[in-house]
């Protein structure tokens, strides 16, 4: 039976997600094989994992400017090298035993964390295990690139650029997308939607998302649209966030507009399916979701680092608004909903540059390597 092992970071986030997404396709095309998936963290560095989800998430909540200074710069990366190589050193033995107890037929990663650890344990032991590397942003950085990663997967060919400017062979690097689950490949009818989550049928909607871990303005973005004249309903998606969702359904009674409120759904292709517009960070996976479904797409306040790039990409594609204040995005979502021939044309536009079969393509070239 042919096992493979799916490397991510972390149990939220885009990361996860992705490595879900992979799973689950590559179980929908073949049952029989033998999928783990593995939190690289949580794995190799038990006791720190928490340690550092906390500083991340920290960071990038209230100094995201550190975040974005840091992020994917040539010096930090130079000074950081030989530290990761000693870190990575200390997971050897972990990683040593996890394949004698399940020896892999293909190595997946979905972070460039576990991709590069990997990638080192690959040259240490000569191994001839094939790794893929899955870059979940429209832009890689360069924590990606090791000389032992067989493939990359990436969303773009700006991306592809990027990597082929790092010294990776150009046919090494695939634009197949970024993973998003095989749900997105059913279009759900709004009546059985609105049966099903109770939304308001013949009015627009506007949905409210900061990713998994409900990062973002959310609350004020909400209380801006709700001022907007023109009639539509609100979703409001708080993903991992509790205290967000708590107040949001303590404060549901005050909203004039209707509002329905989630926590962590696994029904966003169908929400998605009833939506006409979002607004988002710019988080990969979310905005490939949006895409994928031919959402009128807002970004605001996107993560310094991974998300501004992906919403610079997509933007000089015009296939979202970028709106860089909160008191703006009411100007942006009042003039598309009352302009149907513009919002339409950002809708085409984001199929136009969608990957919707992602994670299929993905598992269909996993699947020939292992052949």
């Amino acid at each position: 039976m042919k096992k493979i092992h799916i490397f991510h970071i972390s149990e939220s986030g885009g990361h996860s997600k992705a490595a879900e997404n992979i799973r689950e396709a590559l179980l929908y095309k073949n049952p029989q094989i033998d999928v783990l998936k593995i939190n690289g963290f949580g794995y190799f560095y038990p006791r720190g994992e928490k340690i550092i989800n906390s500083i991340y998430i920290m960071v990038i909540k209230h100094f995201p400017c550190i975040w974005g200074k840091a992020y994917d710069r040539r010096k930090v990366l130079k000074t950081l090298t030989p530290y990761l190589k000693i870190i990575n050193k200390f997971a050897f033995s972990r990683l040593a035993k996890l394949i004698i107890q399940h020896p892999p037929s293909c190595f997946v990663a979905t972070q460039a964390f576990p991709c590069g650890l990997i990638a080192d344990f690959k040259k240490k032991k000569g191994l001839n295990i094939p790794l893929v590397a899955i870059i979940t942003d429209y832009h890689p950085n360069r924590f990606w690139v090791h000389p032992l990663v067989d493939r990359y997967i990436v969303a773009c060919q700006e991306a592809k650029d990027v990597l082929i400017a790092e010294g990776i062979s150009e046919d090494r690097i695939k634009i197949l997308g970024i993973p998003i689950s095989v749900k997105f490949l059913t279009t759900y009818p709004k009546t059985q939607i609105t049966k099903e989550l109770g939304f308001v049928s013949g009015l627009d909607t506007v949905l409210i998302m900061g990713g998994g871990l409900g990062i973002g303005p959310i609350k004020i973005i909400a209380k801006k649209l709700d001022a907007i004249k023109h009639d539509f309903q609100i979703i409001v998606i708080c993903g991992r966030n509790k205290k967000l969702h708590n107040w949001f359904l303590k404060k549901e009674t005050k909203f004039k507009k209707p509002l329905f409120v989630f926590g962590y759904t696994e029904d966003i292709h169908k929400v998605m399916d009833f939506t006409d517009m979002i607004v988002t960070k710019g988080g990969g996976i979310t905005i490939s979701e949006a895409l994928a479904k031919g959402l009128c797409i807002i970004t605001t306040h996107p993560i310094p680092g991974q998300e501004e790039r992906n919403v610079k990409y997509l933007s000089k594609m015009k296939a979202v608004v970028e709106v860089d204040h909160v008191k703006d995005i009411t100007e942006s979502v009042g003039r598309l909903l009352q302009n149907k021939k513009e919002m339409y044309s950002l809708r085409e536009r984001a199929k136009e540059n969608s990957f919707i079969d992602s994670s299929l393509r993905i598992v269909d070239l996993i699947l020939e390597l292992i052949s």
